[in-house]
């Protein structure tokens, strides 16, 4: 059974019992060309409904006060969210941003709004719930916020202009990001290839400090090579100057011990001179791979150099 059989397979089942249609992420990173990492669904059914069909059905106690559950299902992660009836049709159209405003009942995709032409566009744009009522949306949904700069970080897209007005206007929303959230993200948004863009936006948005590279560089892509973070952070420093990823950091809530080997590493790629120690070694490499963009024989040379 592949991925789409067993994703079927619960929303049949689901359907059974009460309505419910597909919405979030899985869609939007289908449209997008990405892969999904788990799937949403917007459902009547109630926990105790859910739980029935799906033993291993699990939730938190907050949560669970939100109408939120989830589980793994034949390798697929699933989170439902439960509402009444009455409820239903308000929860599909309460969505953040256009790219999200599709559900899918397992036979047709709807669109409630600009979604498909702005997927086109690779734009990031407010729905009109977000531009509307914009101090519900962030109050009840505060992630939102932070969203936007991993979507820009992991899927290359840009912002509308209404969209930076908006978080211009209402900077203050971000502080309201629950830590743990916002760390997940920040952590996601590094793994982006368009992590410069996404920092620009902060900056735009007025988040961190102004830096004239940031404006220079927002196109630049700096690929993943490794899940080794602070290679990547050392990297960006390196670029863009160390004041500005600390305050990124900072604004994030993150470990203190990542900036402390920024202050140690950034110099390495600043000079040739300084001499590495045999247990760094590896690590420089990684830099290096950052600093060189992968070129095999700049690589080499800087081991031969380095014995």
């Amino acid at each position: 059974m592949d991925k789409e059989q067993i994703i079927s397979e619960v929303l049949i089942k689901c359907q059974a019992q009460g309505e419910t249609v597909i919405v979030g992420g899985y869609i939007r990173n289908k449209l997008l060309g990405y892969d999904f990492k788990d799937v949403d669904l917007l459902t009547t059914c109630r926990p105790e409904e859910l739980k029935t069909l799906f033993p291993q059905l699990n939730w938190t106690e907050q949560g669970l006060e939100l109408g939120i559950t989830r589980m793994t299902y034949r390798g697929i992660q699933f989170e439902f969210s439960s509402c009444f009836k009455e409820a239903f049709k308000d929860k599909l159209e309460k969505r953040d941003f256009t790219i999200n405003q599709f559900y899918f009942d397992g036979h047709n995709l709807t669109s409630q709004s600009t979604g498909a032409n702005d997927i086109e566009l690779k734009l990031l744009k407010t729905s009109d719930y977000l531009q509307n009522s914009t101090t519900e949306c962030l109050k009840n949904s505060p992630q939102a916020f932070i969203r936007a700069f991993r979507f820009v970080s992991l899927y290359e897209l840009k912002w509308d202009e209404s969209l930076l007005t908006l978080f211009q206007n209402n900077r203050n929303s971000f502080n309201t990001v629950p830590d743990g959230r916002l760390q997940n993200e920040a952590y996601e948004i590094l793994k982006g290839k368009n992590i410069l863009r996404s920092i620009y936006y902060y900056e735009q948005v007025g988040l961190i400090s102004t830096n004239p590279k940031l404006e220079e560089m927002q196109d630049v892509q700096i690929p993943l090579y490794t899940q080794n973070l602070a290679a990547r952070l050392i990297y960006l420093s390196y670029l863009l100057g160390r004041q500005t990823v600390i305050e990124w950091l900072t604004l994030h809530h993150l470990s203190q011990k990542l900036i402390e080997e920024i202050q140690l590493y950034l110099p390495y790629l600043k000079t040739d001179n300084l001499k590495i120690h045999p247990k760094k070694l590896p690590f420089m490499t990684l830099l290096k791979r950052y600093q060189y963009q992968d070129d095999k024989e700049k690589i080499k040379d800087f081991l031969k150099n380095s014995r």
